[in-house]
């Protein structure tokens, strides 16, 4: 079974390539993310300093937080795309007489190969992370007694678990519908197969809305011993589980959202409909590439919206780096290694426009123009988050929504939708551009 998948993993090197990137960036940053916490937190009780060992905790365990539920959420998605993308391969193994629990043992192997290999990498790149992470929280004025992110053994195993964790976590429900689907179905669909919400998923989804509801309900209507400031934590945490239970379902809400806004675009070209029609085609591949930039905009929507309610805080851009920094190198890879994934996929779909007497000119827009669509949903996405933030929040806080509005940095959230949008775009442009230089029939064939 090694020598098969070896020999598969090899045979799709190309595919598997820019997962495994997004896998050790993943497990790089929140092992990073561990190890700086813990380190800054030794450092602090050896000297003695008990304010700081609790400064420590709150502001490590924050990162901690949504840097590993970045990288869990992102990896994952991208895994389960990559094994989605490869159905008719692994169809074709159970033609050729391999057995259906071969196959997902096969494909369950190949997981935890990637996972290993990219906690191997990661084992010298987390305490880089962990160290710039320190330079940052001493920047921000904590004194942290000299700590540093020496290597220790213990690191090995962090880095292995957040490499191995996600990649399984994308991959084990979608093992075992590889096993499970009819060979002449896999061949015969062209778009992308509806998605079913598994058992493990559902109960994920039901305690994600009881953590809504037990923390909005006193948050929001409760009269709390600790005041503004606790009511206020109540419906931040419900703010969260609501964003981790949307992303969660992001089939079920992404892909509405993106039908929505673009049925009321009055744009009517045909390269605006051919990215439309691509978009709501390769369902799995919109979400998959939507979900990190809508991730990492719900977060620093919260995070800002949180900041300017709570007395003394600030929601600078350089207050959000410290906190969402990784989570965001975590989303730009994962955005970016999804688009690059699926560009053979993409080609051949550009091919059969161009044999069916679409213009050069027009293909290259229509790709253009899906990168339009992926950032329009993330944003149109944080919007929606932000907006429920800004009303629970204020609620919590007793305060007026238009408030808790006015006080934020638009000008920088403004900045993060352009920067989205910018980088969805020019990625697919370059891949417009390569695709014009293609020979349809070649690319066909291949």
């Amino acid at each position: 079974m090694i020598r098969l998948v070896l020999s598969d993993i090899r045979m799709r090197a190309s595919m598997w390539w820019w997962t495994f990137l997004c896998a050790v960036v993943g497990a790089a940053c929140s092992a990073g993310s561990v190890i700086a916490m813990f380190t800054a937190v030794s450092a602090s009780r050896a000297a003695g300093d008990a304010r700081m060992v609790s400064a420590s905790i709150a502001l490590g365990g924050n990162i901690v937080f949504f840097t590993v539920l970045a990288a869990v959420g992102v990896v994952a998605s991208t895994v389960g795309l990559t094994l989605t993308s490869q159905r008719r391969d692994h169809a074709l193994w159970a033609i050729l007489g391999i057995p259906r629990e071969r196959i997902r043992s096969v494909l369950r192997t190949e997981l935890v190969v990637l996972g290993v290999a990219a906690g191997a990498l990661a084992v010298p790149l987390a305490p880089l992370v962990a160290g710039a992470a320190l330079d940052q929280w001493t920047a921000k004025g904590l004194d942290l007694h000299g700590a540093t992110a020496g290597f220790q053994v213990w690191h090995i195993g962090v880095s292995a678990l957040s490499g191995v964790v996600p990649c399984l976590l994308g991959g084990w429900g979608v093992t075992r519908r590889a096993a499970r689907t009819p060979e002449m179905r896999a061949f015969r669909d062209f778009s992308d197969p509806p998605a079913r919400p598994g058992v493990a998923r559902g109960v994920l989804a039901l305690c994600l809305l009881a953590g809504v509801l037990g923390m909005w309900i006193p948050g929001l209507g409760l009269e709390l011993e600790g005041g503004v400031e606790q009511r206020t934590a109540f419906a931040f945490a419900g703010d969260l589980f609501l964003i981790c239970l949307l992303l969660l379902m992001g089939p079920w809400v992404i892909t509405p959202l993106m039908r929505f806004w673009t049925a009321i675009v009055p744009l009517r070209g045909v390269a605006w409909h051919l990215a439309v029609q691509a978009c709501r085609t390769r369902a799995a591949r919109s979400v998959t590439t939507v979900l990190p930039f809508a991730l990492s905009l719900s977060f620093v929507g919260l995070f800002m919206v949180m900041a300017n309610v709570m007395p003394g805080s600030t929601a600078a851009l350089d207050d959000v780096l410290v906190v969402l920094g990784w989570v965001f190198v975590v989303s730009w890879v994962g955005g970016l290694a999804v688009i690059a994934l699926v560009g053979r996929e993409r080609t051949r779909d550009s091919a059969l426009v161009t044999v069916a007497g679409a213009r050069p000119g027009v293909v290259a827009r229509s790709t253009v123009y899906e990168g339009v669509i992926y950032a329009g949903t993330a944003v149109v996405f944080g919007a929606i988050t932000l907006a429920v933030t800004s009303a629970t929040i204020a609620a919590g806080a007793r305060t007026s929504v238009v408030r808790v509005l006015d006080g934020l940095p638009w000008t920088t959230l403004g900045l993060l939708a352009g920067v989205t949008l910018g980088t969805t775009c020019l990625a697919l442009a370059l891949q417009a551009a390569r695709v014009s230089r293609t020979v349809a029939a070649r690319a066909l064939r291949s």
